[in-house]
């Protein structure tokens, strides 16, 4: 017998042994990327939204007190005791990471969240792209047409 054979995990998916096409390559893995980012901005946008609504005093807002009080349910910065494992950053071992496990859980839901809205935004980003290219196309025959007469 010979030496075992190296198994990939995607070794039975029958896209992955193709080569790619350069309209893939070029077109559309930029464009996924794009609609991923702008997925993933928009999420990080509504987040810092909902906590900076969530947080300020009704008579901040340009809404009614009333209004404010239904769209956005308040609270209050408040101090949050923490044990007394916490030290000082210069102090800090490996299990003091609490504040970076509550930031991973953070980045987790985010992209988890980019990832379900990045096919709208896909879509969004190519409807808008067709109207540039619309709006390009007509203002070249236009001046097309100006130029010729």
């Amino acid at each position: 017998m010979g030496p075992p054979v190296p198994v990939s995990g995607n070794q039975g998916d029958a896209a992955s042994s193709r080569q790619q096409s350069a309209i893939y390559k070029f077109i559309v893995t930029p464009a996924i990327f794009l609609s991923f980012i702008v997925s993933l901005s928009l999420v990080d946008l509504r987040h810092s939204a909902n906590r900076s609504h969530y947080h300020t005093e009704p008579e901040a807002s340009r809404l009614p007190r009333w209004l404010h009080r239904i769209i956005y349910r308040y609270q209050r910065y408040e101090y949050v005791p923490v044990g007394d494992h916490v030290r000082p950053v210069g102090e800090r071992t490996k299990s003091d990471s609490f504040y970076h496990s509550k930031q991973r859980k953070l980045m987790k839901m985010e992209v988890a969240e980019a990832f379900e809205i990045r096919s709208t935004v896909l879509v969004i980003l190519a409807l808008a792209s067709l109207c540039i290219l619309w709006g390009f196309w007509s203002i070249a025959t236009w001046v097309l047409s100006a130029w010729r007469s």
